[in-house]
């Protein structure tokens, strides 16, 4: 098989043109992207796709200036629009290293051309040896098995057509096509990372075993497998545990169930979701989130990257910000409702046979008993209202500030909005979810209809 009838499988394969797209070739001058230039070139005719060359300039070596004239000639030869882009990252403040910052401007600027040409696509030359050094370089650094992917054939409009061909296939189609190209100079050097592993420890590797390269790309593509099985996975678990876009409630029982693999991928997936600053979130987010766990109820955390975390005694929520007020929910007398925000659902029963019910009623956790004639109706659920007093079962009558009562049950402040409070048609609190009735409603000898009151989670 040819080379360029390998790489038109390739795209064909995964998608990565369709007929009618106008794809933007980021194109250095050097062999890979050379090579990529003159596949995509040969293919436009048959694929249906229009072409547009690109070169960025990054101003860092005094050669870039006669590169970017020698790709411009080539993509004039070829009949095909050409594109400069000129940057300044030397005259920039930095906080990561040059060959960082470099690459995020590069792919910037790439972008920038895409959409100023009504592009489609941005077509960079990434090959299968550079796909192999980015999973080496992730491993020497720390990485995860989402790491040892490497380099994505696509990712949103950039597309590798070459990741299924190695440098060597590369240099002999340039070769056998009399393609000429350019040294990048910078590319010899060992100041930069990448450079030292393809330089120096891929050849040292290769003294311990030959086929380095393919055991590294076996690995790689395992791990894509595996990081599509678990992506499977996690698809419905968000969704259950997604109350709303910024917000998300994860039962106990679940984050102990969960296998820790799955629960990290979840856990990292939600706070890189809901984060303001998702580039802060890391290993340490993951590890604060289990120590809720560990701490009782009550408990907030604020996390890198800014989203908030709380503890309560089923579950841990996470949040993008402080949350809203609840909505008022009224309740079915008798019947369900679905509490949405929460996760919950409350449901209700009017019990007639009072005798029977009596020797059951107990102070099991989410179930309530109240004396349905002492309850003026309609009642409805929603958040405490600043000021607002409760007579709690147990206390002869005596009232307290729900507050002090979310004081004592160290709820924070910034968490009482979801703390809700069952209230009678008077606006009177009645029940507290989570806590226990009003001394008002309890059931007494005298009691003749009994409103049963049970707190479930739902799906």
């Amino acid at each position: 098989m040819s080379f360029i009838e390998k790489v038109k499988n390739f795209i064909l394969k995964h998608s990565l043109i369709s007929p009618g797209d106008t794809v933007l070739a980021g194109v250095s001058g050097g062999p890979d992207s050379m090579s990529l230039l003159f596949v995509l070139s040969s293919l436009m005719e048959e694929l249906e796709f229009s072409l547009v060359v690109c070169y960025v300039d990054h101003k860092l070596r005094p050669e870039s200036k006669d590169e970017a004239i020698f790709v411009s000639n080539v993509a004039r030869s070829l009949n095909l629009p050409f594109v400069l882009k000129e940057l300044d990252i030397a005259g920039k403040k930095r906080a990561g290293s040059l060959e960082e910052l470099a690459r995020t401007a590069r792919y910037r600027a790439l972008e920038e051309a895409r959409i100023e040409n009504n592009g489609n696509r941005i077509a960079v030359a990434h090959h299968l040896d550079d796909h192999i050094e980015t999973v080496l370089m992730r491993i020497i650094r720390g990485t995860s098995i989402r790491g040892l992917r490497g380099i994505p054939v696509k990712n949103g409009n950039i597309i590798r057509p070459l990741r299924c061909v190695w440098r060597e296939e590369i240099l002999d189609f340039c070769r056998e096509n009399n393609i000429s190209y350019v040294i990048d100079s910078s590319n010899l050097s060992t100041a930069f990372t990448r450079n030292r592993i393809r330089l120096e420890l891929l050849p040292a590797l290769m003294n311990y075993n030959s086929r380095i390269k393919d055991a590294i790309l076996r690995l790689s593509n395992q791990a894509e497998e595996l990081d599509q099985f678990l992506s499977y996975l996690e698809k419905d678990l968000l969704e259950k545990f997604r109350i709303s876009p910024g917000e998300f409630y994860i039962p106990l029982e679940d984050m102990e169930n969960l296998p820790s693999l799955l629960r990290r991928r979840i856990l990292m997936k939600i706070l890189t979701d809901i984060s303001p600053k998702p580039g802060e979130v890391r290993e340490e987010s993951y590890n604060m989130i289990l120590s809720l766990l560990e701490n009782s109820t009550g408990k907030r955390l604020d996390l890198p990257g800014g989203a908030i975390g709380y503890r309560d005694v089923r579950g841990i929520r996470l949040l993008k910000e402080e949350p809203e007020p609840l909505p008022v929910y009224e309740l079915n007398v008798p019947g369900i409702t679905i509490i949405d925000r929460l996760k919950k659902q409350i449901y209700t029963e009017i019990v007639s046979d009072v005798e029977r019910i009596k020797g059951k009623i107990s102070d099991k956790l989410y179930t309530f008993y109240l004396d349905f004639d002492k309850i003026k109706l309609p009642i409805y659920l929603r958040s405490p209202k600043e000021g607002e007093r409760f007579s709690p079962l147990g206390l002869g009558g005596k009232s307290k500030k729900l507050q002090d009562i979310m004081v004592d049950r160290k709820i924070p402040k910034e968490y009482r909005n979801l703390y809700p409070v069952i209230v009678d048609s008077n606006g009177e609190v009645i029940c507290i979810p989570e806590y226990t009735i009003s001394e008002k409603v309890k059931v007494t000898d005298k009691t003749e209809r009994i409103l049963l009151v049970r707190i479930e989670d739902y799906e």
